[in-house]
């Protein structure tokens, strides 16, 4: 190793320790990474629902309540444990670029991120046209909404999505997640007691997850669905509340699958065949470079 002029035998050394201290922590570092294997990302799914239902159930005493009431009551412990866990689990992963953790590929590709926005955006005009909630559930609202937004996208679009590409190919991949996604909303119906409005919900999370994954894929980053996911259910819960504070019905569950739908053709639509095959998968050098 070159040394400075005049640099005696101590200060060799101790340049020698540095260096040697600092290979071994990278190493470190890097052995500890994580690689998103089906299995990997199905454990990780476990112990996310294990977060998000088991400790929710713990705090809420055992207490049902409307999803919409839970949300507005007060920031959320396992949402915030939640989102921890799936940034822990998504930033130790070497895959991180492929699983959507970077800005989108380009900013032209963001055009793609219209239609749901635009759903988002209408949704908070029909709740600001019927009256807001108070300014301080305004802010729960909105802090429980990013949480949700947040820990939902990395688990399913980012590690699940990436887990499953892992093994399969791009539509079953797409498929499966959004599958395990509305089933997941499913057991929403543990802390509401209400199983219909739960299995509606469910059908409705399966449309807007293929949707959501395909911009995921096209835009190969999962921040802009975040914000969108994010936007969407704060208009959503807001819209509720409203509804319930002027003792206006909701909206009938078929009318809101039926909103949701056009969501879904459209995430077809960006999967065709011609666009598939521009999907290639990161390769490890990328990663590896990116990381």
């Amino acid at each position: 190793m070159f040394v400075k002029p005049g640099e005696g035998e101590g200060g060799r050394w101790k340049r020698l320790s540095f260096h040697r201290r600092r290979g071994a922590f990278m190493y470190y570092c890097h052995m500890k990474r994580l690689q998103i294997t089906l299995p990997l990302a199905l454990v990780a799914l476990a112990v996310w629902l294990g977060l998000t239902l088991g400790v929710g159930r713990l705090f809420s005493g055992g207490r049902q309540q409307s999803l919409f009431d839970s949300v507005a009551a007060g920031i959320g412990p396992a949402w915030v444990l939640a989102v921890l866990f799936s940034v822990v689990v998504a930033l130790a992963s070497t895959e991180r670029r492929a699983a959507g953790l970077r800005a989108p590929e380009s900013w032209k590709s963001l055009w793609l991120v219209w239609p749901p926005l635009l759903y988002s955006l209408l949704m908070l005009l029909v709740a600001w046209a019927g009256g807001w909630p108070p300014s301080h559930v305004l802010l729960i609202v909105g802090c429980n909404t990013a949480l949700v937004a947040v820990s939902e996208e990395l688990m399913f679009r980012s590690v699940l999505l990436q887990g499953l590409l892992s093994r399969h190919a791009i539509w079953p991949a797409v498929l499966i997640s959004s599958l395990l996604f509305g089933v997941v909303h499913t057991l929403n119906g543990l802390a509401t007691g209400d199983f219909s409005s739960a299995l509606w919900q469910a059908v409705a999370a399966f449309l807007q997850g293929v949707g959501y994954a395909a911009i995921r894929l096209r835009t190969r980053s999962v921040w802009p669905m975040v914000v969108v996911h994010g936007l969407w259910d704060f208009a959503l819960v807001t819209s509720a509340l409203t509804a319930a504070n002027t003792g206006e019905g909701s909206v009938l569950p078929l009318a809101a699958v039926l909103a949701v739908l056009p969501l879904c053709l459209y995430g077809v639509y960006l999967l065709r065949g011609s666009q598939r095959a521009l999907l290639r998968p990161m390769s490890t050098e990328e990663n590896s470079v990116a990381s």
